[in-house]
């Protein structure tokens, strides 16, 4: 493949600011050039001696814009030679705008430059309240934004815990925005991994039917069958084409691309429920909200308003376990759920149980294409031994003196067998004991 003009030139400008000995090197981050350096720790930071860190130049990573760089890079290399450096001329705002400021101040310009830099649609409105506004509405809105303020509300949260690891997302992210340094944020995060969930009691399958089938209202009762049969999130029933299922010339369905992972065709488990549960005839009902968290939260509450014994999500764990019993391969499932292949088998292995384990070893026994055992009968097992014991006691014969060769391995049983025949052998000179005490040696180590 061949490498794009800007990443050529940009070698080339690092080349020559190496050669300069500026120690300062350009990195591209978009379209925009980042010079990257051991600077001196900004205003208000914890920190207190120089160390990596990056300056937006503000300039488009384009030909021209690279030229600008290069001496922008050079003039901040002699800067730091002459320890005439100050972050004041290239903070990309006034340092001491986040204490003017107050957090709500900054709420609303993140919101803003996050939905500049984005297409605003449901799946991006979606994005910014989970994963920022919900944390940060948690910030004192009047107080000025500092360091200690953001530190302080990270460490308000449970250690190790899924707010905890959201919230040092979110502080980090509105921190770096308002020029402070976050670089605390990383020791706080602690160990958390969506990839490691808790396991959850699930509900059977006939627990679901039962539960569906109580729903009175029929617009409900279709977004909980459809949720059972397809794996569904619960925002995506709202954004679904269901063309070919609705004209019988499929049981399949589209998700659109407007929700959490993009476009996807599902195929129902078990195809039996889409007759069941008569999933041709589309009733959607009417919810409020428009992005897709909220979306989401109107099939949860209606969960909760029904008092359905378990909670929408708990539907499509429940169709991630029962592709594993259909057989369905790990990357199909995981297309078809709208996911990577790691996040399928890093978090749904925890919904799996020892009973459906059971069931699946089961159903590949069963499989009358599983790879079979080999069969090697006794008679053969024991003419092979009886004949290394052939070869063995000729070479003692021809050489009395002569060391004992190692058996050719036919299989853990009849080395076992063999050399314990040898080892019961009298020992007639030194040389023959010793050749005993190393097949002593080499039982051990095979057996290991």
């Amino acid at each position: 493949m061949t490498e794009p003009l800007i990443d050529k030139k940009l070698k080339g400008v690092n080349q020559r600011l190496k050669q300069a000995n500026t120690g300062v090197t350009l990195i591209q981050k978009g379209n925009s050039l980042y010079a990257r350096g051991t600077f001196p720790p900004k205003p208000g930071s914890a920190k207190t001696e120089p160390h990596q860190q990056e300056i937006a130049l503000k300039v488009r990573a384009h030909p021209a814009g690279l030229k600008e760089a290069e001496a922008r890079a050079k003039q901040i290399g002699t800067k730091i030679v002459l320890k005439e450096f100050d972050w004041a001329s290239y903070s990309t705002r006034p340092l001491s705008t986040a204490e003017i400021k107050t957090v709500a101040d900054w709420l609303i310009e993140l919101k803003t430059d996050y939905f500049q830099r984005r297409r605003q649609n449901p799946k991006s409105e979606s994005t910014w309240r989970i994963s920022y506004h919900t944390y940060l509405k948690r910030l004192p809105q009047e107080d000025r934004l500092t360091t200690e303020l953001l530190n302080q509300a990270i460490r308000n949260t449970i250690p190790d815990s899924c707010t905890r690891f959201s919230m040092c997302f979110a502080c980090q992210t509105l921190g770096q925005f308002a020029g402070l340094e976050v670089g605390f944020v990383k020791a706080l995060r602690g160990t958390y991994s969506s990839s490691r969930p808790k396991k959850r009691d699930l509900p059977t399958d006939e627990e679901i039917v039962e539960a569906i089938l109580q729903l009175k209202n029929p617009q409900w009762r279709w977004v909980a069958s459809m949720l059972a049969t397809y794996g569904l999130r619960p925002h995506e029933i709202f954004h679904l084409d269901t063309q070919a299922l609705e004209s019988g010339q499929g049981s399949f369905i589209e998700v659109l691309d407007d929700t959490k992972t993009g476009e996807r065709t599902v195929l129902p488990l078990y195809p039996e429920w889409v007759e069941q549960f008569n999933l041709r005839d589309k009733q959607l009902p009417e919810v409020s909200g428009h992005d897709n968290s909220r979306l989401g939260g109107s099939v949860s509450k209606h969960f909760r308003d029904e008092q359905m014994p378990f909670r929408p999500y708990d539907l499509r764990h429940c169709w991630a376990v029962r592709a594993l019993q259909f057989g369905v391969p790990v990357s199909l499932a995981a297309k078809w759920m709208g996911h990577s292949v790691d996040v399928h088998t890093k978090t749904y292995q925890a919904w799996i149980s020892g009973e459906v384990e059971d069931q699946v070893y089961e159903q590949s026994l069963q499989n009358l294409n599983r790879p079979q055992a080999p069969i090697v009968k006794q008679v053969e097992v024991e003419a092979k031994t009886q004949q290394n014991l052939d070869v063995s006691s000729s070479q003692f014969d021809s050489d009395p003196n002569q060391e004992v060769a190692k058996p050719q391995s036919l299989g853990l049983v009849e080395d076992f067998q063999v050399k314990a025949i040898m080892r019961a052998q009298p020992t007639p000179s030194a040389s023959q004991s010793q050749a005993n005490s190393s097949i002593v040696q080499e039982d051990t180590e095979d057996y290991c």
